[in-house]
């Protein structure tokens, strides 16, 4: 039996391409994207931690969801899984499950691969939530399935996550931890699936997407503009973006 799935996304990019993620990882569960929360069986907030208000506006539709958990249970005889995932989840983990008990799920952005673990130890009769914001050893990238839906003529990307320059405004580090660069071959694989399904641009995606140098096969290390002049020669990939970048790390690679 289909299960409904709503993902509501805040913020960046990488939280859009996360989500698209969150919606491959739970396909295999039978649930399956809708454009509603009504009458879903499971919605998630990927939430995004840049701005103060972006944090209250999570616990403003908590509040919502709050209620609609409650119909469902009530007048429907139907639970209904809630849960907070991305960069909140991460820096407020203790908060939301202090502020919002009726969340079944709070998962960070480095942990959203373990999804159908967590879906599986929740228990709403008994208020047994799931809570899971390491930054764990594992690279998530490995753990998500390889097939997804089909994105579109243009799709995000995902190459590098983290920072390391902890400026005093930033809560990046804390939220998505140190920069990681993804294999070579993880990224070529995933666009050559892209493109095969449809996508004829790709946006790569990093919070600090131009300090990528990711190890290929051989074991060299691919600086962004040689995985961009990689990417360029699939056949059918007419167009590469790519943000977010910072200048301490612009090559002279990137711009000749």
């Amino acid at each position: 039996m289909t299960k409904k799935l709503f993902i509501k996304t805040y913020g960046c990019q990488m939280n859009v391409y996360d989500s698209d993620r969150m919606t491959d990882v739970l396909a295999p569960l039978g649930y399956a994207p809708v454009a509603s929360a009504d009458g879903a069986d499971m919605v998630i907030l990927n939430t995004c931690h840049i701005r103060e208000k972006a944090s209250e506006k999570v616990f403003s539709e908590l509040g919502r969801l709050r209620i609609m958990k409650d119909k469902a249970r009530d007048q429907q005889g139907r639970d209904v899984t809630i849960a907070v995932a991305g960069c909140v989840a991460q820096a407020e983990g203790e908060e939301i499950t202090r502020r919002a008990p009726w969340v079944d799920i709070v998962v960070g952005p480095q942990t959203y691969h373990r999804l159908p673990e967590l879906v599986s130890q929740i228990d709403p009769a008994a208020r047994q939530r799931a809570v899971d914001t390491e930054f764990p050893e594992e690279v998530k990238f490995d753990q998500l399935p390889g097939e997804h839906a089909p994105r579109g003529p243009a799709a995000f990307l995902s190459v590098q996550e983290g920072c390391d320059k902890f400026c005093a405004f930033c809560v990046v580090p804390y939220t998505r931890g140190a920069e990681f660069s993804r294999p070579v071959d993880g990224v070529m694989t995933e666009a050559r699936r892209l493109v095969a399904s449809g996508t004829r641009e790709l946006t790569l995606l990093g919070q600090n997407v131009n300090a990528y140098h990711g190890e290929a096969a051989d074991g060299a290390s691919w600086s962004l503009a040689r995985l961009i002049r990689e990417l360029a020669e699939i056949d059918g990939l007419d167009r590469i973006r790519y943000t977010t970048s910072h200048p301490l790390d612009m090559e002279d690679d990137l711009i000749t």
